[in-house]
């Protein structure tokens, strides 16, 4: 959650009314959490009258939406490439990235955002005198911007719980962070008790945000409707097919028929009529192809509205050439198109954050300007087709602009280090065996034994 406000210094009256202001945007989020984890409204779902049947069928597909965009938009690791001046920079940069696991750490990030609208990292120095980023829920975080059009991040909130094992329940904590220092405190009954203060050295207040989009929607939050919609019909449906299975069987001309009789035609499978006597099974009329296409609708609806395509659909054959599958994919592109350019933003400020700290310990640091970060989407690739790319090009842009190009090369740095090695050692062995046969020639023309 993100506030504006023209206030420079916060009370603790005010991060009071501002706890109480995240509530709706708290229990939201915590909404939106419930269905990812398959906790739908079905669950709620009433019996009938006179029946006990009642089922509850939760088709996840927040959780499929989810996993669908996450995996797109990252699940290939983002790179980052700058010039050979400030290649040693850049580096020192990577070793950070290394040591907290950004991969991994970026897709955390994504599906929060995904799931929520917006997720939330903390930069702190741990004990070991380290940079380290963490990921906190983001229903637990409120931003306080000033009013400017820069909307500049004066305070984050941070309000969280910690059980306690002495007392059998959860004690509520609430930590301010602004661009000096961490102050610390207790919550109970709307009152904050002071615990303690401390610095962190970034020079700008330590948190960082990943908007999943401009408006913070989750992917899935505006087909809730629909989804709760396709639940109902599937669990009716199969109400239906339970209640047929149920059938009353209908006797007609044998009204005196007694319960000992009844159990003696389910037992043994018989019954005897006279011409006046009729017996058939009283069900209701169902009509299969009207409800299947209401669930076939509300499905492709889900699909359209969230721009995540079904990949059991049969148009996404394995032969399909790479084009096709992008024109399928379009929608979802434009998704992550708008997730990249928050996420990117995002991403130059935790650079610039941490190269604060590097310049404070005399350690270098960079610009967040001389760093190009590049995201690559987690499609099938045609490697064949990349490769003939990059031979086409050789020649018209540079070797590391090249390897770059192919998917399975991560550090295109590295890869033309490597690649520097194998030529030297090569050429190395060449000149040894040429020096070798030329002293061999000479040594035959003067008569000498070779």
């Amino acid at each position: 959650m993100r506030l504006q406000t023209n206030q420079q210094k916060l009370s603790t009256y005010d991060i009071v009314n501002i706890l109480s202001a995240q509530e709706p945007d708290y229990r939201r989020k915590v909404r939106l959490k419930k269905y990812f984890n398959g906790e739908h409204t079905i669950l709620g779902k009433r019996p009938r009258e006179n029946t006990e049947v009642n089922n509850r069928l939760v088709s996840n597909f927040c959780s499929y939406i989810t996993a669908m965009s996450t995996g797109y938009f990252l699940g290939q690791p983002v790179t980052y490439k700058t010039t050979s001046e400030h290649e040693h920079e850049l580096n020192q940069l990577l070793e950070i990235f290394k040591y907290n696991d950004e991969s991994a750490h970026n897709l955390e990030l994504a599906e929060e955002a995904s799931i929520t609208g917006e997720s939330f990292e903390f930069l702190y120095v741990d004990g070991d005198a380290q940079i380290r980023f963490a990921t906190v829920p983001s229903e637990e975080v409120t931003i306080i911007c000033d009013a400017t059009l820069e909307a500049n991040i004066l305070y984050a909130i941070r309000r969280y719980r910690v059980y306690n094992l002495d007392q059998i329940g959860y004690d509520d904590f609430v930590d301010v962070y602004d661009a000096n220092e961490i102050q610390h405190f207790k919550f109970s009954g709307n009152k904050l008790t002071p615990i303690n203060s401390e610095p962190h050295y970034f020079g700008e207040v330590p948190i960082i945000e990943f908007p999943n989009n401009k408006q913070r929607r989750g992917d899935f939050e505006d087909v809730i409707s629909l989804i709760d919609a396709y639940n109902m019909a599937q669990s009716l449906t199969l109400d239906d097919l339970e209640d047929f299975t149920d059938a009353f069987l209908v006797l007609k001309g044998l009204g005196g028929t007694s319960p000992e009789d009844a159990r003696s035609l389910r037992r043994n499978k018989i019954i005897v009529l006279d011409d006046s006597g009729g017996a058939e099974w009283l069900i209701k009329n169902l009509n299969d192809t009207y409800v299947e296409n209401v669930k076939t609708r509300l499905q492709r609806d889900i699909h359209k509205f969230s721009a995540i395509p079904d990949m059991s659909d049969d148009n996404f054959a394995g032969n399909a050439s790479g084009v096709a599958i992008s024109y399928k994919l379009i929608g979802l592109q434009q998704v992550c198109a708008r997730k990249q350019r928050e996420f990117k933003k995002a991403l130059q400020r935790r650079i610039e954050l941490i190269s604060n700290i590097l310049r404070l310990k005399n350690q270098g640091g960079i610009d967040f300007r001389d760093v190009t970060i590049q995201f690559t989407a987690n499609i099938p690739q045609n490697l064949l087709e990349q490769a003939q790319i990059v031979q086409t090009l050789d020649g018209l842009v540079s070797d590391k602009t090249l390897l770059s190009l192919l998917p399975f090369v991560e550090n295109p740095s590295e890869e033309l280090e490597e690649l520097a090695k194998a030529h030297a050692e090569d050429n190395a062995d060449f000149t040894s065996e040429e020096l070798i046969g030329d002293e061999r020639q000479v040594l035959a023309a003067t008569g000498e034994r070779v």
